[in-house]
């Protein structure tokens, strides 16, 4: 054990007894610049510092060897004279442990002192250790979600603003990652294809099945060129996806869609709503609202279910929102469905450009409750 003292009477009569022990005891002249003996991990665990209990003010070597013992957790053996007329400590630690021990002392009570002081400092070593281990596993926790969250939004589908079409959408997580998503791209000549889905649950799954549907919707909404479709891969993939998981978390297999196209040469759009809240269509001219919720059940790994593909035509300079339930939903205990709140939040800010948008049915749903899932919208205008 790795014994440090400063030179004053009392201290050096200690040392005396400790060398007749074989203990190795070292004489701090300078405590502060002499600091780099015990900074090195493996010392601090068999170091132990030795003070009189009654620390002179006047004594900087006394008062500089109590502070490097605080600041890094090495146990104290405070030692002190019986009198008849002891005064109180004007201090004590409060960062590390300690002991005290009259003077002079017998062997086996010196003994039994730096055994129980030494198992100390053994326990304190080792709790800072898993402490700076759980840091480091924090910190590169961390690190890995910011580069996962930034793979994330680098996925996002850049604006479009045209003289058909003109959309732009928004991703909120509830956490560092998201489960929502949502993809748009020009398919043929005019023709545009949209898809916003909502996977269930939270967690690491839920962004590990996000990346898995991102590297196939661009291929898949290009090729199909069909909602129904569409739905029945979605379905595919995740029976794939969750093929080797237990049952019992087979629940979370399951994901909400809406998928559309919108031929704006005809001014058609066919979508599919797989369960997501109601998307909304307005027209200002006719002051008309559609509410895009035909679909189908959302079916994860249950029996397939018939799924309906609704097919119309737009009025010009039409407005569209679709979102996820995050925007709609809000947590327990009141746990109510703000979707007709949306609805006329969104006919009341229509004249606002889409990225204002956006960020008013945003910070609507951020002053009625705490947010607890992901909120992903998407907004623009069918010219």
């Amino acid at each position: 054990m790795n014994i440090f003292t400063i030179d004053v009477p009392l201290c050096k009569d200690f040392g005396r007894i400790l060398k007749k022990m074989n203990k190795k005891v070292t004489f701090l002249e300078d405590p502060l610049n002499q600091s780099h003996l015990f900074r090195n991990s493996t010392d601090l665990m068999k170091s132990l510092f030795i003070l009189p209990l009654h620390i002179s003010k006047d004594s900087w070597q006394q008062t500089s060897l109590y502070a490097l013992a605080e600041s890094h957790e090495i146990p104290i053996l405070f030692i002190y004279k019986r009198t008849s007329g002891m005064e109180t400590p004007s201090a004590l630690p409060e960062k590390t442990f300690y002991e005290t021990m009259a003077v002079p002392a017998d062997s086996v009570e010196v003994r039994i002192k730096l055994k129980s002081l030494r198992n100390i400092s053994m326990q304190l070593f080792s709790a800072k250790m898993k402490g700076q281990e759980l840091e480091m596993i924090h910190q590169k926790s961390v690190r890995s979600l910011k580069i996962a969250k930034g793979i994330q939004l680098s996925g996002l589908p850049l604006s479009i603003n045209n003289e058909d079409i003109e959309v732009t959408g928004l991703s909120q997580p509830s956490s560092e990652l998201s489960g929502d998503l949502f993809y748009w791209t020009e398919v043929d000549d005019r023709i545009y294809g949209f898809i916003m889905i909502d996977v269930f649950g939270k967690g690491f799954h839920t962004a590990l099945i996000n990346m898995s549907i991102r590297t196939l919707i661009p291929d898949l909404i290009k090729r199909a060129k069909d909602p129904i479709f569409i739905t029945k891969e979605l379905d595919k993939l995740m029976r794939d996806l969750f093929q080797g998981v237990d049952w019992e978390n087979k629940t979370h297999a399951r994901i909400t869609a809406f998928i559309a196209y919108v031929n704006t040469k005809d001014r058609l759009i066919e979508y599919v709503n797989y369960g997501l809240p109601s998307a909304f269509l307005y027209s200002p001219c006719t002051n008309q609202i559609l509410n895009l919720n035909e679909g189908a059940t959302p079916n994860g790994l249950i029996p397939e279910l018939p799924s309906k593909k609704i097919v119309f035509q737009y009025e010009p300079g039409s407005r569209f929102i679709i979102y996820t339930d995050g925007l709609s939903k809000t947590p327990l205990p009141s746990a109510m469905d703000r979707s007709d709140h949306i609805e006329r939040e969104f006919i009341e800010n229509a004249h606002l450009d889409t990225q204002d948008l956006l960020q008013e049915l945003l910070v609507s749903r951020m002053r009625h409750s705490v947010i607890n899932e992901d909120i992903c919208i998407i907004a623009g205008t069918l010219f």
